[in-house]
């Protein structure tokens, strides 16, 4: 059971880094910040984040 319930908060820090991939820290730093604090924080620090360079550009242009 307990192997099962470390199985499932690992694969949920993974999700929490696919979803930070875009962001400034990446995947590696969303993976292991949610190893850190928990998933769910992780995804809260995801929400407030900065997205990357090349995002920022293309939102920049998008502005007027």
């Amino acid at each position: 059971m307990q192997v099962i319930i470390v199985v499932l908060y690992l694969l949920a820090c993974v999700v929490t880094g696919v979803m930070g991939r875009k962001t400034v820290i990446g995947f590696l730093g969303h993976f292991f910040l949610s190893i850190l604090i928990t998933p769910i924080l992780d995804f809260l620090v995801q929400v407030i984040a900065r997205p990357n360079r090349d995002i920022r550009r293309k939102i920049e242009e998008i502005e007027p």
